[in-house]
C-alpha cells in the first residue's frame, strides 16, 4: 500500500480531512492522543486515546501497518506484528475510550522499527443500521508508532540534490538507528536568503533510510545549505550535503 511523499505528514496532528458521500450531516468531533508512540524495549504495550467531543454517538476502526521508506517513498504494508485493542468501537458523546499498542513480537536489536495507526471515523448509520445519504466529513489520523531498541542512537543525516523526472529533489538518508522528525525545512543560499521546503511538520527519515522532497527547478542549480529542526529541538540544524547525483 504505497503512500505518495509526505502526504499525510504534513497535516497538523498527523490529521487526514476525508470527504465521503455518506452522511446527511458533520460527523462527531474525533480526537486522537498521543500523536506518536513510542514503545521502549522493555516495555511490551502502550495506549492511544480515542476521544468524541462530539454530541452524538461516533464508530471509529483502529488498523496498523508496517512503516517502510522505499525510493524516497513512505510504504504502509500490512503488518501482525503489532496488535490494537479494540480495533473497532463506538464511543457515546463526549466519552473517550483506551486502544491497546501491544508488539508481539522481541524487541528490536539492531535499529528502531516504524508502524502506523491508521483511526478512521467511520459514516454514521441510521435506525436501521445502513450509513446515512447526503455528504460527511470523516476523520482519519496516522499516528507513527516507533519500536525502540535497547540502546538508541542519535539520527546521523546526510543530504544531496537528486534527478527526479524531469526536476529534482532533495534526498536525506539517516545512518543512525533511530528516527528523524524534521521540521521547518528550508534552503539557505550562499547570501542568507531562506526559501521554504516544507513548511511545519516535514516529516520523518527513518534509520538506514531515505526520504525525498521535490525541489523547485531555481533552488537544484544554486549553492547553499539546507536546515531543518529535528526531533523536537528548538534551533535549527545544518544537514551535511553530499556532492548532487549525476
Amino acid at each position: 500500500m504505497p503512500l505518495r511523499p509526505h502526504s499525510f505528514l504534513r497535516l497538523p496532528a498527523l490529521a487526514a480531512l476525508w470527504l465521503m458521500a455518506a452522511g446527511a450531516a458533520v460527523a462527531a468531533s474525533l480526537q486522537v492522543a498521543p500523536t506518536s508512540v513510542s514503545l521502549r524495549a522493555e516495555e511490551t504495550a502502550q495506549g492511544v486515546w480515542l476521544s468524541n467531543s462530539g454530541d452524538v454517538p461516533l464508530r471509529a476502526q483502529v488498523r496498523v501497518f508496517h512503516w517502510q521508506q522505499r525510493d524516497g517513498e513512505d510504504v504502509l504494508d500490512p503488518s501482525d506484528r503489532i496488535a490494537l485493542s479494540p480495533p473497532m468501537l463506538e464511543l457515546a458523546p463526549h466519552s473517550r475510550q483506551l486502544v491497546r499498542v501491544i508488539r508481539l513480537d522481541p524487541a528490536p536489536v539492531a535499529g528502531e522499527d516504524a508502524y502506523r495507526i491508521l483511526v478512521d471515523e467511520l459514516p454514521s448509520q441510521d435506525a436501521g443500521g445502513t450509513a446515512s445519504a447526503g455528504l460527511q466529513f470523516v476523520l482519519r489520523y496516522s499516528v507513527p508508532v516507533f519500536l525502540k531498541p535497547a540502546v538508541t542512537t542519535a539520527p546521523v543525516l546526510r543530504a544531496r540534490v537528486v534527478r527526479e523526472g524531469a526536476g529534482a529533489a532533495l534526498e536525506v538518508r539517516n545512518e543512525g538507528n533511530g528516527h528523524a522528525q524534521l521540521v521547518d525545512l528550508q534552503f539557505v543560499a550562499g547570501d542568507g536568503q531562506r526559501s521554504a521546503i516544507a513548511a511545519g511538520l516535514a516529516g520523518y527519515v527513518l534509520p538506514g533510510q531515505r526520504k525525498r522532497w521535490p525541489l523547485p527547478a531555481a533552488l537544484a542549480q544554486t549553492q547553499g545549505t539546507f536546515e531543518a529542526r529535528i526531533n523536537g529541538e528548538p534551533r535549527a540544524q545544518s544537514l551535511v550535503v553530499d556532492a548532487a547525483a549525476p
